[in-house]
């Protein structure tokens, strides 16, 4: 068992690459009652072209296989997987993104039972035909629902604009019609490629005795047979110098319009560090230019053309990387402009000083700090990072370590005209 000492913060990663290919991390924490497990795999809805297991050529399925499958895993032979964790004292939960699908669950008691419960019923999948056509109907209203939904359709919409031929546009459940074409066969083919241990990994964050703890996942391990690990071939388009859609908007029913502005990146292919560095110099780009420190984030809120819903997001993954800033505004066209500009011109931008830098840095530091404080937040970063080299306790030296010109350099090569676009949800006309 490989051990990492983080002595600032005071934590420790016990982590082990079992016979089976499944990567183990622990942490350790003696003052919580509670635990925070996680099992998940590396795929997610733009996972739809590839080469099956025991198979030689790339097949392309529906999109929304993934989410379907983490819907249909929870139902076992002996009936629904909640159930029985909240006989044990447990709460479960699970979500597929475009690059991951993870299960989650927390207990303060009986922990090997709802470490080996959690294992268990994702080892051992049981799909009927008649539950996979229940389940078609169930997603497609799923997907109609997001549809009348404005923050939805906002992000969404900008995704499109962003990526019009990568898989990422399409939403993570898939289209109404996708689903109805999701077979048995089908749901079996991509589980046997990506639920393979080999590409897995559990943490476990919270009260737990790391050696007795992966004893008890090594004993549950042990008792099963799995094919040998195989390399996944997947082919997803980058699109990396496709043209953009500048510009659209939709009509809805809502009171007041929304807006985002999106510029497309180009840093996905960064190696495992490089990205990491990579993510928070963005996260600080995007404070300095539009937090509540900045004099930007005052004069939009004075202009009236912000209120409290206004955000802004870095979003860092295999195979695509974008921000997206906006909110709902009285004056959407202004808002988009007055964004747009800031972006272009972050070398005149009176935000980007060197004293507005070191008040953003010490700000996030806080707020890193006390969001250790969650065992989710932590088990969920070693999900969200784009890389198992680097941990969410790394996150502290590396973001001491970065420069204030190193950022300016960073921000002037992002933010380009030709990689903007703004999408925007207005009212409906009567």
């Amino acid at each position: 068992m490989d051990i990492k000492t983080y002595a600032e913060l005071n934590e420790v990663i016990y982590s082990e690459r079992l016979k089976n290919g499944l990567t183990v991390k622990l942490v350790p924490k003696s003052d919580y009652n509670s635990v925070y497990a996680v099992l998940f795999t590396e795929y997610g809805s733009i996972d739809h072209r590839f080469i099956p297991r025991g198979e030689r050529e790339y097949h392309a399925f529906p999109y929304g296989v993934a989410h379907f499958l983490e819907h249909k895993l929870f139902e076992t032979r002996k009936g629904d997987i909640s159930q029985v964790f909240s006989s044990q004292g447990a709460s479960v939960n699970a979500y597929t993104s475009n690059t991951k699908t993870a299960f989650l669950c927390s207990f303060t008691t009986n922990g090997r039972q709802n470490i080996e419960t959690l294992l268990d019923f994702i080892q051992d999948p049981f799909f009927s035909h008649q539950s996979v056509e229940d389940e078609k109907s169930i997603i497609s209203q799923e997907i109609q629902m997001y549809k009348d939904d404005p923050e939805w359709a906002l992000t969404q919409g900008l995704i499109e604009n962003l990526y019009p031929e990568h898989p990422v546009r399409i939403d993570v459940a898939g289209t109404t019609e996708s689903v109805q074409s999701v077979t048995v066969e089908m749901l079996k083919q991509n589980y046997q490629t990506f639920y393979h241990p080999d590409n897995m990994q559990m943490i476990i964050v919270g009260n737990i005795d790391p050696a007795e703890t992966l004893q008890w996942i090594k004993d549950n391990q042990t008792k099963k047979v799995f094919p040998l690990p195989m390399k996944i071939e997947r082919r997803i388009k980058t699109e990396a110098k496709e043209p953009i859609t500048k510009s659209r908007e939709v009509h809805l029913t809502v009171n007041l319009a929304k807006v985002s502005v999106g510029v497309k990146g180009h840093y996905y292919k960064l190696n495992e560090r490089e990205a990491f560095r990579h993510v928070i110099c963005m996260e600080i780009i995007l404070d300095l230019l539009f937090g509540e420190t900045s004099a930007t984030y005052l004069s939009l809120y004075n202009d009236n053309l912000i209120d409290d819903s206004f955000s802004y997001d870095y979003v860092f993954e295999r195979g695509f990387d974008y921000v997206s800033i906006g909110g709902d505004s009285r004056n959407p066209e202004e808002l988009a402009g007055s964004i747009q500009n800031i972006l272009l011109n972050t070398g005149l931008n009176p935000d980007l000083t060197f004293g507005h830098y070191s008040i953003v840095k010490k700000k996030l530091i806080g707020e890193y700090i006390q969001d250790l404080n969650s065992l989710g937040y932590i088990a969920h970063q070693f999900i969200d990072l784009p890389s198992d080299k680097v941990s969410v306790f790394d996150y502290l030296s590396v973001l001491k370590s970065i420069t204030f010109e190193e950022l300016k350099v960073v921000a002037e090569d992002y933010f380009k005209s030709e990689r903007i676009s703004v999408f925007t949800v207005k009212p409906k006309m009567d």
